[in-house]
């Protein structure tokens, strides 16, 4: 075990020197110095990031970045960075539509050779282009399926998101309650994969969902007979899913990858488990997040500079080693990376067979019509009515 986080800990050692050593051409030469205001929510990879923009700040003293951050929640996070002056948005894939509709950020064609995964193409591309983005994707995401191994011999195939809705109840957990606006986004999250498991027509690989009443009450059945029987353990969001995972001492959870490591090496120290590893769902949501160029920037060559160096493949690289899911080919590859995080094969597989939630900038007035109408399907005795599909519909008119 102390072996697996020494070798992490090495090549993430070893990265950081390397991109020093090799990034003369990031460096800017200026006669005045200037800063650039990065709005930027909580570094989920513990670390990770702020050693990038460290980086960058040692090689570019007069050109320094200074993290802005804002404590928000996914669903929050566009009224709270649009009343933020920034140079560079770190935003979430949802609200990258919404910033480009409204004029808040410029395209930006990336200055690194980075062989993007199609998913995160199709998210951040500039009107399809193939040479231009609205955001420069910073790090990947997907839904993921934990599971702890008791026993070093156990040959038990692969669970599914539909054995799990109807095995012993006690076995699984995953963000399916909400408490408020700060975990209503991984409920919604939630449903759509368990829709998907049931029936992948509802949401297709273009974000586009289907309007049929039936079929997503159909899709959605399983789930509310699993959640009314008990089967299933529902928690709102992912750190009070972590808990109840670790505290009930469960056997499946349903997580993003970006915890793996912090997941895996606490487990670890349970003398019942013999490992924690991942599988993919059936068909995971994709998420991410992507640095943007501000409208309103008086600085954008040199911000969209920054962003090369903060999205390029050795950044890439060494955010992998602090848990984030490789947003290019190049990271999964490379020897060293697959060493510390074998488990980054299976993370590249999800994320190429995923789906996105509707790429338009009404989302968050879908996401919330799904959460109402859902949230009441499952906990209650109301049925879907035809009022979940007029609302959905006028949220992406």
């Amino acid at each position: 075990m102390g072996e697996l986080y020494s070798r992490r800990s090495f090549l993430a050692g070893a990265l950081t020197a390397g991109m020093l050593s090799t990034a003369a051409s990031f460096l800017l030469t200026r006669r005045e110095s200037i800063t650039l205001t990065l709005a930027t929510g909580v570094d989920d990879s513990a670390g990770g990031r702020g050693q990038l923009i460290t980086m960058w700040n040692e090689l570019n003293p007069d050109t320094q970045i200074k993290p802005l951050l804002i404590n928000s929640t996914t669903q929050d996070q566009y009224d709270k960075f649009s009343q933020s002056p920034a140079d560079i948005f770190n935003l979430d894939v949802i609200h990258i539509p919404r910033f480009a509709a409204e004029g808040r950020i410029k395209p930006i064609k990336p200055g690194n050779d980075i062989s993007l995964l199609p998913p995160l193409k199709r998210l951040c591309a500039f009107d399809d282009s193939d040479t231009e983005f609205w955001a420069a994707p910073w790090n990947a995401d997907v839904g993921m399926l934990y599971r702890r191994v008791t026993d070093r011999n156990s040959s038990g195939g692969e669970p599914t998101l539909k054995t799990m809705l109807n095995a012993p109840p006690g076995q699984f957990v995953g963000q399916l309650e909400t408490v408020g606006s700060q975990t209503d986004e991984a409920f919604v999250i939630n449903v759509l994969e368990h829709a998907l498991a049931q029936d992948d027509a509802i949401l297709d690989t273009d974000g586009v969902v289907s309007t049929n009443l039936g079929q997503w009450a159909e899709a959605l059945s399983p789930l509310r007979e699993a959640v009314r029987r008990k089967r299933v353990v529902t928690e709102a969001g992912e750190a009070g899913t972590i808990l109840t995972y670790e505290r009930k001492n469960l056997r499946y959870m349903r997580n993003w990858p970006v915890y793996f490591p912090a997941v895996d090496h606490s487990e670890r120290e349970d003398p019942g488990t013999f490992e924690i590893t991942l599988g993919r769902l059936p068909i995971g949501i994709i998420g991410g997040q992507g640095l943007a160029v501000s409208a309103h920037s008086r600085h954008r060559s040199e911000a969209q500079r920054a962003i090369h160096f903060l999205t390029d493949t050795p950044a890439q690289k060494l955010l992998a080693t602090y848990g984030f899911a490789p947003t290019g080919v190049d990271a999964y590859i490379d020897a060293g990376v697959q060493e510390a995080r074998p488990e980054l094969s299976l993370v590249r597989f999800a994320v190429e067979q995923s789906r996105p939630r509707p790429i338009h900038q009404g989302y968050a007035a879908f996401s919330d019509a799904l959460k109402r109408h859902v949230h009441d399907f499952l906990y209650t005795d109301r049925e879907l009515s035809p009022q979940f599909v007029e609302d959905m519909k006028a949220a992406l008119r």
